[in-house]
């Protein structure tokens, strides 16, 4: 079965920067790594910004999170 939404769209449905975030985090993830605060310093060990945020705390990559999910409705 094709997905025929991904097939037509015009755009990507993220902006790269999002899509790039998401690669690191499911390559952290990866490994069993899923308590906020180790998943923040490993985005920060990997030098990864995104939304505006280059240094990531649990605060604020639950914030980010909260901002992701919100951008579609």
């Amino acid at each position: 079965m094709s997905d025929l939404f991904y097939q037509t769209r015009p755009d990507p449905p993220y902006p790269a920067e999002v899509t790039a975030f998401a690669d690191q985090l499911e390559d952290i993830m990866a490994d069993g790594t899923c308590d906020l605060g180790a998943i923040a310093a490993a985005l920060n060990a990997r030098h990864v910004s995104a939304g505006g945020r280059a240094t990531w705390t649990p605060e604020t990559l639950s914030a980010y999170f909260a901002q992701l999910a919100n951008a579609g409705a």
